[in-house]
Formats: structure tokens, sequence, C-alpha cells
């Protein structure tokens, strides 16, 4: 039997190999310059994307090379959360694929949706890897959206799907489920590190705190980016309070209550510049949304290089699997976003301005 020190040199040097197919910039910029759709998908081939690209029936279309990417990052993540040692933080990552699945569902069944309609936009490869197709097909054809939310009950977004529900009857304002499903999964992810943050062994560094650099920013961005999108889209400040999750890490609660309390959207995005999060506030201030979209994609480009470095700094540790599957996350929304920007003609620079490195 494998001790748990072979596990996590095998699970670590396989996340090594994987790294060593991350696309470099010259590749990336290939990508970009692809003259259309049949174009970009022949550069693919000749990536890490192959297999999940050559499985795409014609008509090709930006949508089926997303999915196909996305399917490409679920296999990566499913064989490494069979070997890792830290497989429970890596099979509650893995809820956000389902996640993702559950926003366009429920969205699509608040405004009166037919499953037919919303096939399109749900890929169910993720949920077929661990058996847990069942979950979804449930709720997508269900009638409605009582209907679809009675199927989830039970299932580790029940509670806050609920919540979301009651507060659309009073508000129908279709984002709250995108901000309660996100806090469901956000919710599971730090109540595992928690558990994994303990050891009962003396002198003994627990996995939890190896992991806190990468815990610790998936926590802090969701919680800044939930309370200002949510006052963008007009939250009362109690229902705000609801979505923080505890217990933060580099950005304390009194500094988050603050952002809510704040007058307006760029006055809370101030709060940040007293907090290791001052360096990514938006240079210039244009209107509220694109304040919060440049904010999220200086984190995510942060992220990026964050969790690059942790192949430097953690070179041994559970943090190194974590960090690939988010790095594949990310090079894989860059391939969705060159894919869309081919498909509907935007300049070749926009696109690549567009994109996380």
């Amino acid at each position: 039997m494998n001790t748990i020190l072979e596990d996590n040199a095998y699970s670590a040097a396989k996340s090594y190999a994987l790294r060593g197919t991350i696309l470099d910039q010259s590749t990336i910029t290939a990508l970009t310059e692809s003259l259309d759709i049949d174009e970009l998908i022949t550069r693919l081939k000749a990536t890490a994307y192959n297999n999940s690209v050559s499985k795409i029936k014609e008509p090709y279309t930006a949508k089926k090379i997303e999915h196909s990417c996305n399917e490409h990052v679920s296999d990566v993540h499913y064989k490494l959360m069979k070997i890792s040692p830290g497989s429970e933080l890596l099979s509650i990552y893995y809820l956000k694929y389902i996640a993702r699945n559950l926003k366009i569902i429920l969205k699509g069944k608040a405004l009166g949706k037919s499953d037919e309609e919303l096939r399109e936009y749900v890929d169910l490869y993720s949920e077929e890897l661990i058996g847990r197709r069942d979950i979804v097909i449930k709720a997508l054809t269900a009638g409605d959206l009582q209907e679809a939310v009675n199927s989830l009950s039970g299932s580790e977004f029940s509670k806050d799907i609920n919540d979301a529900v009651r507060i659309y009857k009073e508000n129908p304002t279709i984002d709250i489920f995108d901000a309660h499903i996100d806090k469901a999964y956000f919710t599971q992810l730090s109540e595992i590190f928690q558990e994994l943050d303990k050891t009962s062994l003396p002198f003994t560094e627990s996995v939890g705190s190896k992991l806190r650099p990468v815990i610790s920013h998936y926590i802090d961005a969701y919680n800044i980016l939930a309370v200002l999108r949510s006052k963008l889209w007009k939250f009362e400040n109690d229902q705000i309070k609801a979505l923080i999750i505890e217990p933060t890490f580099d950005i304390s609660i009194i500094k988050l209550k603050k952002m809510i309390m704040a007058e307006n959207v760029e006055a809370a995005i101030r709060v940040l510049e007293t907090t290791s999060y001052n360096k990514l506030i938006p240079t210039s201030f244009t209107n509220d949304a694109d304040n919060i979209s440049v904010l999220e994609s200086n984190i995510k480009k942060h992220e990026y290089k964050k969790f690059n470095r942790a192949f430097v700094w953690d070179a041994f540790a559970e943090s190194v699997s974590l960090a690939i599957i988010r790095i594949k996350e990310i090079e894989a929304s860059n391939i969705g976003a060159i894919a869309f920007g081919i498909e509907n003609k935007i300049e070749i620079k926009t696109i690549q301005e567009s994109l996380v490195s």
C-alpha cells in the first residue's frame, strides 16, 4: 500500500507534468490569429486539447469549443482527484462544475425556458465522470422552476437555492441564483478546508495549512465580488450580509461590512485600498459594471501568477494539484474567449487584451 508521502509525491509529479502542457504565449497568440473557427480547431489539435476538440462534430461553433475545453479540464481534475492525498478538497472543488450547470438551468427555468432551449448551454460531461448526471438532468427536465428546485432537495445546494427562490419571488432579480449557488459552493469549500486545517499529530503541519495560500484567495475573492455584484444588483444590505462566508482570511469581516455599507460600488471598491487587494483596484472608474469587471479580471490575473508560483514555493504539497486545476480552468476560459471572439469577428487585439495571463 502506498504511503501518504508516496501519494503526495506522485500527485505532485503528475501536476508538474500537466504544467508542462500549459499553452505558452506564442501558442495563445497563434490561436487568436486564426482566421475562422475551423482554423482554430486545427490549431487546437496541436495542443493538449487535441483529444477533446477532436470529438467535436461539425458544424463547429464557439460554444462547442468552450464545452470541449471544459471537458478537458474536468478530465484533468478527475484524474488528480483520484490520486491526491488532498482528494477531499479536490472533490468539493469539483462541485463548481455542477454549480455552473445549475446556474444556467435555474435562471432558465425562472425565465420560462424549456429544457430543449437550455441543452445547448449545459454540458453534463463533468457530472458523468463522477456519477452525478441525474441531479442535473432532473433539474433540466423539470416542468418549471419550483419543480427544478424540488428535484435538488437534499443536495449540497438545496438550502441556498431555496433561499434564492424565496427572495426571487419577492424581488425577481435573476442574478439572485448566481449569488446563492456561488455561496453554497464556496461554503462547502470553506468547511472542508477548516476540517483539513486540523491535525492531531504534534509538530505536524496540517494539509489545510499547506493549502491556505490557495483557499484564502478563493474565499476572499468570492466575498469581495459577492458584495460588489450584490450592490450592483441593488440587493438589500441584509441580503448581502447573508452571502458573506466566514471565517474570512486576508480581508476582514469589518472591511467587508464597510463595503456593504458604502454609498455605491465605487466607494465599496475604495475600501480595498487599505487591504492586500489594493494593487488590483481599477486605475480609473467608469461605470459600476465595468469597475467590477476590471477588478475581477485583475484578481484572475493575480490568481494566475500566484498559482504558477505554487510550483516554486510549495513544490511537493497538495496545493500544486489544486493550482494546476485552476490554471487549466483559466486557460480553458481563455480559449473559450478566443473562440467567441473569432466567431463574432472581434478584432485580434481586443481578444488578446481580454485574456488572463
